[in-house]
C-alpha cells in the first residue's frame, strides 16, 4: 500500500494500479489476519484501485509537468486590452490625485471573468523549490536539464536553459546563486536589472526612465519593452524606516560590487561599449546599476507577488482518508500590470497561477465604473482590523479605508471566530470597555458575566491537549474520548463558529476516519462546513478544501455499503452534491491545470462509475 501511495503522489497511476493489484494478491494469501481488519484493508485497496483506474481513464498517466502544453493558457474575458498589456478589454487604467494609478471596469464584469493573464517581467524560484520547478518558466519537471556551469540551476528543457543563460544566469552562475539565495527579495531586484538588457541598453533608456509617471499614467500597452513599467512602480524610498533603507542600500552596493569583481558584466567582452568609454565611466556606471538595483528592491517590498500552489499533506496512517491542503510558495515575481490594482481588505478578484503566469479572476460581480481591488495580504476574513492596518502602514505606507476597515459592523468580524457563547441567543460575545469580566452579544446586545465560560474553555483546552498527545502516540480510542469530551464542553461555552470548536470537531472526524467509522467522520465534517462558510465565504478556497476533505471520507463511507441499497444510493447522492459544489468553486477560482480541480473531476467521474 505504501508503494502505491508513493506512485499516487508522483501521479504515476499505472504503477499505482500495479502496486495495488499486488497488494490484493498479498492480502488473499494472508490467512492469519483478523477478518475485520482484512475486510477493512480490502475495501481500502478496492477504493484506491478505483481512484487510480479513474485517473488512468482521464489520461493522467504522466505528470502534468511532463506535458505542460496539455493545457491552453486562458485569455482575458472580452479579449485583450490594446492599451493595457495583459489585461482584459473590460478594464481601464486610470489616474487621480487621490488614488494614483488604479484599475476600473469599463463595463459590467461577472463573477468568474478573467481580468488579467500576465507573464511576469521577472521571477526567482525559491531555493527549496529548485528540485521541482524550472528556473526559467517555473513549470514542474520530472527530469531536470541542469546548468552546464553550476549545480543549482535546473530547467525543464534545453531551450529554457539557453534563454536563462542569455538573459540573466550567466551573471548569477559560478557561485553567485549561493550568495543570492541569502538575500531574499533583493535577488529578484537584481534579476530585474539583468533582464533589462546589457549596459548600453540600460544607459540608452535612462533618459526615458526619468519621465514622469503622468506621461505614461494611462497606457501600459507594450509587452515587449515593459521594463519601464517596472521602473515606474512606486519605490517609497522616502517612506521607509532608516534601518530598512540602510539594509537595502548595503545589499544593492554588495550586488554592484559582485557584478564588478565576480562577473564580466562591466567588461568589454560583455558589453558593446568602446574600451575608453568603459574605463572612463566605470565608477558612474557601477553607481548607476547599483542605484537601479536599490530602486527595484524597494519597489518589490510593495509590489512583489508570491507564486503559489496548493499542496497536500498526507497523514501517516495507512489509509490516508483525511488530507490537509495548504498554499506553498514557489517563487517571487513582479507583475507590473496587475500591480496597478489598489488594495482592499475585501477584494473583488482572486489570484491563481499557471506556471509563471498570474491569472486574475473576478470573485464577484463588478459594476461598470467600479474599481477592481486586489488584496496585498491582509484580508478581513483572515485578520483583525488593527493588525491589518498596522501591516499596511508599515509595509505599504497607507491607511486603508475600505469597507471592512471603516464600517462599524465589519470591524468586529474576526472577533466572532474567537468569541464566547451568548446565553440568550447563542450569538458571539464581544469585548466591551466597561469590564474585563463582562461581554456584550454582537447579535442581540445581551450583556453577561463570562467567568464560567472562560473556566469551561480552559478545561476544554486541557482535554484537547490530552487528546493530541494520545493521537500522536497512536492511541485512537483515548484520543477520541478526549476530543469528544472537549467538543461537549466547547459547544456550551464557545460561539458555534469559534475556530477552536471547528478544530476540535475536525480532530474528532479524523479519529473516526482512522478507526474506520467513516459515517461518523462524515457527520462531524458536515458540522464544520457552516463555520468555514461563515468565516471565509460561500465561494472561498477554504470551503472548497473542506469539501474536498469531506468528499474523500464520503467515498470511503460509500464503499462500506452494498451497491444498490437505499443507504448506498442516499450516500452516493449526497457525495455527488458536495463534489459538484466543490467543482463549481474551483472552476470559478482556478483552471483545469489546478490539481485540486483535477482531483475533484476525478472524484466526479468515479462517482458516475459507482452509480447503480
Amino acid at each position: 500500500m505504501r508503494r502505491s501511495q508513493c506512485f499516487s503522489r508522483l501521479n504515476r497511476y499505472m504503477e499505482e494500479v500495479e502496486a495495488l493489484q499486488s497488494a490484493q494478491k498479498c492480502l488473499e494469501l494472508m490467512g492469519d489476519v483478523a477478518l475485520s481488519k482484512k475486510s477493512s484493508s480490502k475495501r481500502n485497496i478496492e477504493l484506491a484501485l478505483s481512484k487510480a483506474s479513474s485517473q488512468l481513464r482521464i489520461g493522467s498517466t504522466e505528470n502534468i509537468s511532463d506535458s505542460p502544453k496539455t493545457f491552453c493558457l486562458p485569455v482575458p474575458t472580452y479579449g485583450e486590452n490594446e492599451r493595457f498589456a495583459y489585461a482584459s478589454a473590460a478594464l481601464d487604467l486610470r489616474y487621480s490625485q487621490e488614488k494614483g494609478r488604479h484599475v476600473v471596469a469599463n463595463r459590467g464584469v461577472q463573477m468568474g471573468d478573467i481580468l488579467f493573464v500576465e507573464r511576469p517581467y521577472a521571477f526567482v524560484v525559491l531555493p527549496d523549490q529548485y528540485r521541482a520547478h524550472c528556473h526559467n518558466c517555473c513549470s514542474l519537471y520530472m527530469s531536470a536539464v541542469p546548468c552546464e556551469e553550476c549545480t543549482l540551476a535546473r530547467y525543464c528543457s534545453e531551450a529554457c536553459r539557453q534563454e536563462s543563460w542569455d538573459q540573466y544566469h550567466q551573471w548569477e552562475c559560478h557561485g553567485g546563486l549561493e550568495l543570492l539565495n541569502s538575500i531574499g527579495i533583493a535577488h529578484l531586484g537584481f534579476r530585474v536589472v539583468l533582464k533589462a538588457g546589457p549596459l548600453r541598453k540600460l544607459q540608452g533608456i535612462h533618459t526615458k526612465l526619468q519621465e514622469s509617471v503622468s506621461q505614461s499614467k494611462d497606457t501600459y500597452r507594450d509587452k515587449q519593452d515593459n521594463y519601464r513599467y517596472v521602473y515606474q512602480l512606486m519605490p517609497h524610498l522616502e517612506d521607509m524606516q532608516h534601518e530598512d533603507l540602510f539594509q537595502y542600500t548595503m545589499t544593492a552596493c554588495m550586488l554592484a560590487l559582485y557584478l564588478t569583481y565576480c562577473t564580466h558584466y562591466f567588461t568589454e567582452e560583455a558589453n558593446p561599449l568602446p574600451p575608453d568609454e568603459l574605463l572612463q565611466n566605470r565608477k558612474s556606471t557601477v553607481c548607476f546599476v547599483g542605484g537601479l538595483i536599490l530602486r527595484h528592491i524597494a519597489q518589490l517590498v510593495c509590489n512583489g507577488h508570491a507564486i503559489t500552489k496548493l499542496d497536500k499533506t498526507f497523514p501517516e496512517n495507512e489509509n490516508r482518508e483525511v488530507l490537509t491542503e495548504h498554499q506553498v510558495r514557489i517563487a517571487t515575481a513582479i507583475y507590473p500590470s496587475a500591480s496597478m490594482m489598489n488594495h482592499s481588505c475585501d477584494p473583488n478578484i482572486i489570484n491563481s497561477f499557471y506556471n509563471q503566469y498570474l491569472i486574475v479572476r473576478a470573485c464577484r460581480d463588478i459594476p461598470r465604473g467600479g474599481e477592481v481591488f486586489n488584496c496585498y495580504g491582509p484580508h478581513f476574513r483572515h485578520m483583525g482590523t488593527r493588525e491589518r492596518q498596522e501591516i499596511l502602514r508599515s509595509q505599504y505606507f497607507f491607511s486603508c479605508t475600505c469597507k471592512p476597515c471603516s464600517l462599524p459592523g465589519q470591524q468586529d468580524f474576526q472577533e466572532r471566530f474567537s468569541a464566547l457563547l451568548c446565553s440568550e441567543c447563542s450569538g458571539p460575545l464581544l469585548r466591551t470597555s466597561e469590564s474585563p469580566h463582562r461581554m456584550a452579544c454582537g447579535d442581540c446586545g445581551h450583556r453577561q458575566n463570562i467567568s464560567s465560560l472562560v473556566e469551561a474553555s480552559f478545561k476544554a483546552r486541557a482535554l484537547f491537549d490530552e487528546g493530541s498527545v494520545a493521537l500522536d502516540v497512536g492511541d485512537m480510542a483515548e484520543a477520541l474520548k478526549m476530543f469528544e469530551s472537549c467538543w461537549h464542553l466547547r459547544r456550551h461555552c464557545l460561539y458555534r463558529s469559534h475556530r477552536d470548536l471547528t478544530v476540535c470537531v475536525d480532530q474528532v472526524a479524523k479519529c473516526y476516519s482512522m478507526l474506520g467509522d467513516y459515517a461518523k467522520s462524515v457527520d462531524c465534517l458536515l458540522q464544520c462546513l457552516p463555520a468555514v462558510e461563515e468565516q471565509f465565504g460561500s465561494n472561498s478556497i477554504e470551503l472548497a478544501n473542506e469539501l474536498q476533505k469531506l468528499s474523500d471520507v464520503m467515498m470511503f463511507d460509500i464503499a462500506q455499503h452494498v451497491p444498490g441499497s437505499a443507504t448506498y444510493l442516499e450516500k452516493h447522492k449526497k457525495a455527488t452534491e458536495y463534489v459538484q459544489r466543490a467543482k463549481r468553486i474551483l472552476e470559478l477560482q482556478y483552471g483545469i491545470w489546478n490539481t485540486g480541480l483535477q482531483d475533484i473531476i476525478c472524484k466526479e467521474q468515479q462517482l458516475e462509475q459507482m452509480a447503480v
